[in-house]
């Protein structure tokens, strides 16, 4: 019998698998379709670095991952192997299409073979300038010793030999740089000329002769490899947890160099006797570990193919939506939060709110202090420049910087020392947690007392995703959130002592308790012919707990609409009351919502977590009621115009299959993310 809980791995490449559909998609404009490539293929590094590893560590348990209650690792890892190599063929196929198109717009992607007579000189000098300093092969020995190879740069392996093949060959591993542009375009001899665009690694293909040129030999092969490391840290544990976690952190991050290569991609041209004299070096000898390939692989650098200025090969910007709450008759955010709560929706409206706000914090001489969460910043962060500004004029700031946000620890780090430079109070983490709630806490002097004023988000305080991460931040003056919030940045302090929360909920603390309890009482409600039923998006939703909950809610009649961007653990039966879509588009969905009926009267939440184990069970997520009978109704309305999505939707049923959801009769056509720009422009109306 088939089980009603399908693995996370699975799940997650059938959403990969959804990104490579828009690149397929040749309503999507060109450069967008070339960005979902390399969007995949980010994507897929990833999973290879973190869940692959994962569960090759979970296969070497032998018997014991049945403890666990989790599918056969075994299992699951034969299935996302045959699951990579057919989108690996589809990808191809797109790529190819994409270069067609690319070409029809006058702009072509051509090899060392193809580079015209009257570029060859200019070529050649740019070779020897810019690239060739960058340059230094390792010679491959069969007796010797491989160095470390790094995870994730490409390597070129050179075959050199003699003319006539006098002689033993030689081979050689050279690390395409990656601090070069991975595209190079060419100039053009004149005008009305197509466009020339070369990858960097064939233009080390066409420098080769000039690499080896101490040697006699002239005729080279050269192959595309790649491979991925297992890029979990592992660190030693240590009593002393704040002072001695940076150098702890540091040695993780160092040892995650030489985790265990968990998959090589290799050109398919690739001779056998020399591939394999590679792979032996690297440990990499079992099939499912293999992934022979294309010509070129690190595709995710496609996001940064470059742009030549042609109209309409992209999505147009369109302005900021303004937020009717904040305009220029407020003298300032405080007095505009302060007449009710605010809602702002990301990236339709401007995140520059947030960073505003903190300013205006920074400098007003009523605000005592400022305390907030920090994941993932952006690389210039105005949020952190605003918070070191603050501490600057004297105020207390307080920062719980999660220094093992993954592949964000050593920024985190930079920025925890910058803190500490400019006065700022820093805490790494809380021990045994990680803190994934998005929370801001500002204290400010009021007649005599002390007010809060309260954000809560769903996503990054990151303003360079904000602009392609769909999110909400809620803005609030309501004083018993405030009370909440400052609780939990108590329980950071100390977290031997559970947070005492009246309105917020917290993981890995009550939030299972609440959802179990929210949904029990649909259940009842349902069975008592009264309004039901459970609205919920988020990015992912794998717990299997949580999973057999919404499934006997399900088996009770409770409808139930689900909104999942990514992992889905659920596998549901045609008879089943609960529907389910994944929308990708032009944005990211990062934003997490859930909506009871209530009996009529309905509830809504936002919140910083999935549900998935991890979030529930060890990290800090946050889950916020949404007071105001205004906003709820708005994120109400927000939802609905999602679940009607017909043009970029995804039906998530059992098979996983990716349909898109289509119109039914006289329906009219609705692309969720232009009906809510459409929608939330109304709303804001002056």
């Amino acid at each position: 019998m088939e089980s009603d809980f399908r693995s996370k791995e699975t799940s997650w490449l059938s959403f990969n698998a959804r990104v490579l559909q828009e690149a397929a998609d040749p309503s999507v404009p060109l450069y967008e379709r070339i960005k979902f490539l390399g969007i995949y293929s980010s994507n897929l590094d990833e999973f290879f670095r973190v869940r692959v590893a994962t569960l090759r560590r979970l296969a070497d348990l032998g018997d014991g991952w049945r403890r666990l209650n989790i599918p056969d690792p075994c299992e699951t890892l034969k299935k996302v192997h045959n699951l990579v190599s057919d989108q690996a063929k589809e990808f191809d196929t797109v790529y190819e299409e994409i270069r067609t198109d690319l070409r029809k717009k006058g702009i072509r992607i051509i090899d060392e073979n193809d580079v015209p007579s009257s570029m060859r000189d200019y070529l050649q000098s740019y070779f020897r300038r810019e690239v060739s300093p960058h340059i230094f092969p390792t010679i491959l020995k069969s007796t010797a010793e491989l160095p470390r190879l790094r995870d994730l740069p490409m390597y070129l392996a050179v075959r050199a030999t003699k003319a006539g093949g006098k002689g033993r060959p030689m081979h050689a591993l050279i690390a395409i740089p990656q601090n070069l542009p991975r595209f190079i375009p060419l100039p053009k001899r004149k005008q009305g000329d197509d466009q020339l665009v070369m990858y960097l690694d064939d233009i080390i293909r066409f420098g080769l002769n000039e690499v080896f040129a101490t040697f006699s030999y002239d005729v080279f092969e050269s192959y595309a490899i790649k491979f991925t490391r297992d890029s979990e840290m592992e660190m030693e544990s240590d009593d002393d947890f704040t002072e001695s976690f940076f150098t702890r952190l540091e040695g993780g991050l160092k040892a995650r160099e030489g985790g265990a290569p968990v998959r090589a991609n290799f050109d398919k041209q690739f001779p056998r006797h020399f591939l394999n004299l590679v792979l032996r070096k690297l440990d990499l000898v079992e099939e499912d570990t293999l992934y022979p390939g294309a010509r070129y692989h690190n595709r995710r650098d496609l996001m940064n193919f470059p742009d030549f200025g042609i109209p309409g090969l992209r999505y147009e910007k369109p302005e900021p939506i303004p937020v009717r709450a904040f305009t220029k008759r407020d003298p300032g955010m405080f007095a505009a939060i302060r007449k009710h709560d605010v809602l702002i929706h990301i990236p339709y409206q401007s995140f520059r709110r947030l960073i505003t706000f903190l300013q205006e914090a920074a400098i007003d001489p009523l605000v005592q202090s400022i305390s907030i969460t920090q994941y993932r910043l952006a690389k210039g962060s105005c949020v952190a420049k605003a918070l070191q500004a603050a501490a600057q004029n004297g105020k207390h700031v307080f920062v719980l910087v999660e220094a093992q946000a993954r592949f964000d620890e050593e920024a985190n780090i930079k920025w925890a020392t910058l803190y500490r430079d400019a006065g700022v109070q820093v805490q790494l983490g809380v021990q045994g947690l990680k803190v994934h709630s998005k929370l801001v806490h500002v204290i400010r002097r009021e007649h005599g007392r002390d007010r809060s004023y309260t954000v809560l988000g769903t996503g990054n305080f990151n303003e360079d995703t904000a602009t392609i991460f769909a999110d909400h931040l809620l803005f609030t003056y309501n004083q018993e959130i405030g009370e909440d919030t400052a609780e939990i940045f108590r329980f950071f302090r100390q977290s031997y002592l559970k947070p005492r929360l009246r309105h917020l909920k917290i993981a890995p603390y009550d939030l299972r308790e609440f959802l179990t309890d929210k949904v029990e009482r649909e259940i009842q409600y349902h069975l008592e012919g009264r309004p039901s039923g459970i609205s919920v998006k988020l990015n992912n939703f794998s717990d299997r707990e949580v999973n057999s909950l919404f499934q006997r809610a399900a088996d009770s009649g409770v409808p139930i609409r689900m909104i999942v961007r990514g992992m889905f653990s659920l596998v549901i039966s045609e008879e089943s009351s609960i529907e389910a879509i994944s929308i990708v588009d032009k944005y990211l969905e990062h934003s997490r919502m859930l909506i009871f009926t209530n009996g009529g009267d309905p509830e809504v939440y936002l919140c910083s977590a999935d549900l998935m184990s991890r979030n529930l069970d060890s990290r800090v997520e946050t889950v916020i009621p949404v007071y105001d009978p205004k906003l709820r109704e708005e994120l109400s309305r927000y939802f609905d115009i999602q679940w009607s999505d017909n043009s970029k939707a995804r039906i998530l049923d059992r098979q996983l299959s990716n349909r898109h959801r289509t119109r039914k009769g006289k329906e009219k056509n609705v692309r969720a993310q232009f009906a809510l720009e459409t929608f939330l422009r109304q709303q804001n109306v002056k």
